[in-house]
């Protein structure tokens, strides 16, 4: 294998393959490259087939950026490996996946549908009648549990439910019914897992209880599993939950190859369900054989001094054991300047502080030791409080540009009121059931003030025919026949016919920044799509119009105003010409140039839970680890600790510093440390060295059927739906062709797991209607009966076609990659056969073989080409042969694709080329045209455009 640089530790993590592994990897200590080069040696060095390894990563980012990684490392070797076979994700992620493998043996049908976390709070209130009628339910919402209304109970409800599930614990042990609220929360906890099923719907902690449940009960699953994984990788254990743990020693148990990374230090999600026991306790829980412990000690991110003070502040308290001991060190090799790589700011009024804070940046800016202001990040506990606003208020006011999305101000920004405010105008029902409702308090005043927006400046009157139309839309909506009217989603995209709504969309500016106003507008169309989805609302009628209205106005968008949602924020990235303002949980696994820590006038809140803590225990699911009077300190230090080794070249304590009002700022916890660090001063910029902006090195992916078709479609339509991520609206040849993949999907995973079944009649016709009942489940798509017939005898004649020979099926739906000069490309193969000693790629269409002079061929053998190209990477010494199966056709036409070296290669060109167009944000509009953009989402907008 081709050495790359590696200290001594680091190499040592990547060679211990065998056994129980801990890597205690420290800030910067480099893990990321550990992970890489320990796959790699996996896959090159031990020959470990792809499918038997499984790496979990935090956030989906960080799955991407490995992936391209590994991929990269391995062309590197020349070694020709599919790496789409690797379970690799976050646990959610991957649990779902097995899930999926396993759905026979699962509580849920195919095609369910994963709650978001909002989802899951209404999914929860639109049930609370089911709950009402369990024992001790008012009882339950006492002391701590108290709540105002419904939505806090179903709030609260998440809260415990998500709890128990984080455990793995059930509560059917629990016999005594003397504690009501202990009985209603067992009760509750059934009733809830019921409800899920019925709906075939699953939460994020229910993925992991079903898993689990599965695993646990299923010998078949866990014998199967446990054979199939054979080395398990983990990254950011501390940050795991009871209940992963369990899963992941379940998959490991038979050979413990189980490696977990981490930084205790880092541990800051306990409000997840996190428990830092997981990573602390790790080595204790192998007793038949030696777990080694490999602790990453080098930081290659930061400044000395900043490495020096990150081990101060972790080191001013007793851990009591409940902690790693490690000191982490600078690179000896680098020669480190002599100035200071930890000041303060300060000031001794608010705006003096303010007044500071802004030279600092400015002075950085204009003599040029940051090219870009994103190379500078705020980090606050909070972005919400007052000061922290007027904070971005005077930097934005004076010219510095702030990024903060988690300000929870989206239902404020002028964009979000014009819609709202048109929305409420197209209904003339809202003034009796809305405007004049003296229950809704704050959200009427709301509503008035976005009626008022849109009338604000003349708005309507200067903008005739949005007048003319909202007219139009009144007396539509107020006289109904037979007829269905537009849903709110297609009342969204008719506004953009108008220059009121024309004049939000600023197409010539970039990013979540400057471009918030689109970027907004795309965020509220899938609010639009997430509640007719909830309110299963197809399209406007008479008989449920009025229902609807009280429900959207009066429940829906009342909860989430007064839920204060974040505006769009393009997570994982931070936006160039800004400076972020970030929460500290926010900015975990990332780094910036200079790092600026504010909310230092903050002490350890010391809460009393008691009454939480008590019904914890009686229900068996308390899991505390430390001890209860330091756990709210232990949790402090490791936030701050986190938000300090975020700095590369220089960390910036910032705090008003003030001892009057009876409130030390900043607080008694930082002046240990604040006061002994120096101020910055204008003297300090001229040996001030920072960091150049540097592009992030994670590549796009790009797929043929997910980005070059819809590209090619329209690039307008691409950026809008895919940079600025509106809604897409519903048709019913879509759900078709969904119906059909899914089918042939079913029966190809029958199939292969058993060769011996016969698919007759009813077989075929089962699979239909799971496969529509789980489409209808998760995009609400109805299939109608001649689909289903349709389907039914597509479906036959491609058992026919496959002759019942299952063992020829190399794979069905196999993920494909491969990491490219500037973007990863990657694809979903529908069957790879191997026949006649010929690896036979081919790929389904729902239509109809219109001839090989057709715009339709020649898009579907672009895409065969593609992969074909990738998978003669892994097929280096195969014949591979492409063929597209048209089941549209009466008897089903099989079109082979005449492949070789030189078409793969001019099908990847064209690939590239639109990859390159899109990289380069070459986005015009397609030539309007009445007749081929009647269906798109963005007609309105495009019409009488140039």
């Amino acid at each position: 294998m081709k050495s790359i640089d590696l200290n001594i530790e680091q190499r040592k993590a990547v060679e211990s393959t065998e056994g129980p592994l801990l890597i205690i990897a420290g800030a910067g200590s480099g893990k990321t490259r550990v992970l890489v080069e320990r796959t790699l040696n996996l896959l090159v060095n031990k020959k470990v087939a792809p499918e038997k390894i499984l790496i979990s990563t935090f956030t989906d980012r960080a799955s991407k950026e490995l992936i391209g990684r590994i991929t990269k490392r391995l062309d590197e070797h020349n070694e020709k490996i599919n790496i789409g076979n690797i379970y690799i994700g976050t646990l959610h992620s991957i649990f779902l996946r097995l899930i999926d493998e396993y759905i026979e043996f699962s509580n849920f049908k195919e095609g369910y549908r994963v709650l978001e976390d909002m989802d899951q709070d209404f999914f929860i209130y639109s049930k609370l009648k089911y709950f009402k009628e369990l024992q001790g339910y008012n009882e339950f919402f006492t002391g701590d549990n108290f709540c105002r209304n419904a939505w806090e109970r179903a709030k609260k409800l998440k809260y415990w439910l998500n709890k128990i599930n984080e455990t793995g614990r059930t509560l059917d042990y629990i016999k005594d019914d003397s504690n009501e609220r202990v009985v209603f929360l067992r009760d509750a906890h059934k009733l809830y897992e019921n409800l899920l099923i019925e709906d075939n719907v699953l939460d994020f902690a229910s993925i992991q209880r079903e898993i689990y449940r599965m695993l646990s009960t299923k010998e078949e699953v866990l014998r199967e599993v446990q054979e199939k994984i054979e080395y398990i990788m983990i990254d950011e254990y501390q940050d795991t939950n009871i209940i992963q743990e369990k899963i992941i020693f379940l998959i490991g148990e038979k050979r413990k190859n189980i490696c977990v990374v981490g930084d205790d230090d880092q541990g800051i999600y306990r409000f997840r369900g996190a428990t830092v026991r997981n990573i602390i306790e790790f080595p204790s829980r192998f007793t038949d054989i030696q777990c080694k412990t490999i602790i990453l000690n080098k930081n290659y991110r930061s400044h000395k001094d900043i490495i020096t003070f990150c081990n101060r502040w972790i080191n001013l308290i007793n851990w009591r054991g409940f902690r790693y001991e490690k000191n982490i060190e600078p690179l000896e090799e680098i020669e480190y300047s002599d100035r200071a790589g930890v000041v303060r700011i300060g000031g001794n009024s608010d705006r003096a502080w303010k007044e500071n804070i802004y030279k600092f940046i400015k002075t950085l800016k204009t003599t040029g030791k940051i090219e870009d202001y994103s190379q500078v990040a705020f980090l606050f506990k909070s972005t919400r409080s007052s000061r922290v606003k007027d904070l971005g208020s005077y930097l934005e006011e004076r010219g510095i540009p702030v990024y903060s999305p988690r300000s929870k101000t989206f239902f404020y920004k002028k964009e979000i009121k014009l819609v709202m405010g048109a929305l409420l105008a197209a209904f003339p029902q809202t003034k009796a059931y809305v405007l004049d409702n003296v229950y809704l308090g704050r959200t009427v005043a709301y509503y008035k003030d976005c009626l008022g927006t849109l009338k604000k400046e003349r708005t309507i009157l200067d903008d005739v025919e949005l007048y003319n139309w909202l007219l139009e839309k009144r007396k539509e909506y107020l006289n109904f026949g037979e007829e269905k009217r537009d849903n709110f989603s297609e009342i969204f995209y008719s506004l953009f016919a108008f220059k009121t709504f024309k004049n939000l969309i600023n197409l010539e500016v970039e990013g979540a920044k400057d471009a918030s106003a689109t970027y907004n507008l795309g965020l509220f169309s899938k609010l639009l799509k997430q509640f007719e989805f909830i309110s299963k609302l197809e399209k406007f009628t008479m008989e449920n119009i009025e229902r609807t209205l009280k429900y959207f106005f009066i429940t829906h968008m009342k909860l989430l105003f007064e839920e204060e949602l974040d505006e769009y924020e393009n997570k994982g990235e931070t936006p160039r010409g800004a400076v972020s303002f970030m929460t500290i949980h926010q900015a975990k696994g990332l780094e910036f140039p200079v790092v600026i820590v504010g909310s230092l006038e903050n002490d350890p809140l010391i809460r009393d839970k008691a009454d939480e803590e008590m019904l914890e225990k009686l229900t068996g699911i308390y899991n505390e680890f430390e001890p209860e009077d330091q756990r709210e300190r232990f949790d402090f230090w490791r936030v701050f600790y986190t938000a300090f080794s975020r700095a590369k070249n220089l960390l910036v304590l910032t705090s008003i510093e003030n001892r009057s009002g009876g409130k030390e700022i900043p607080a008694r916890t930082f002046r240990p440390i604040y006061e002994t660090i120096p101020y910055f001063t204008d003297e300090n910029f001229k040996d001030l060295d920072i960091d150049k902006y540097s592009e992030t090195e994670l590549k796009e992916s790009f797929s043929y059927t997910r980005d070059i078709l819809l590209y090619d479609e329209c690039p307008l339509k691409y950026r809008f739906l895919r940079e600025y991520e509106f809604a897409t609206l519903k048709t019913n040849e879509i759900s078709y062709g969904l119906l059909v993949h899914q089918s042939i999907e079913a029966i190809n995973k029958q199939g292969i797991k058993d060769s011996e079944t016969v698919f007759d009649d009813e077989i075929v016709r089962d699979i239909i209607e799971k496969s529509s009942n789980g489409l209808y489940n998760s995009i609400r798509a109805l299939i109608r009966k001649q689909d289903k017939d349709r389907a039914f005898t597509v479906l036959k004649k491609y058992i026919e076609y496959i002759g019942n020979d299952w063992k020829n099926i190399l794979s069905s739906e196999e993920k494909i990659y491969s990491v490219e000069d500037n973007y990863l490309l990657e694809g979903i193969v529908d069957l790879i056969l191997k026949r006649d000693g010929k690896i036979q790629l081919i790929d389904f269409k729902t239509g109809k073989f219109q001839g090989y002079e057709s715009e339709n061929f020649h898009i579907h053998k672009r895409q065969l080409e593609i992969y074909g190209y990738i998978l003669k990477k892994k097929y280096l010494n195969e014949d591979i042969e492409l063929y597209i199966y048209y089941v549209g056709d009466e008897e089903g036409s099989i079109i082979k694709v005449e492949a070789n070296e030189k078409s793969l290669d001019i099908g990847k060109a064209e690939f590239d080329n639109i990859v390159k167009n899109i990289l380069d944000k070459r986005f015009e509009r397609r030539v309007f045209s009445e007749e081929s953009c009647k269906k798109c989402e963005f007609v309105a907008y495009c019409r009488g455009e140039k």
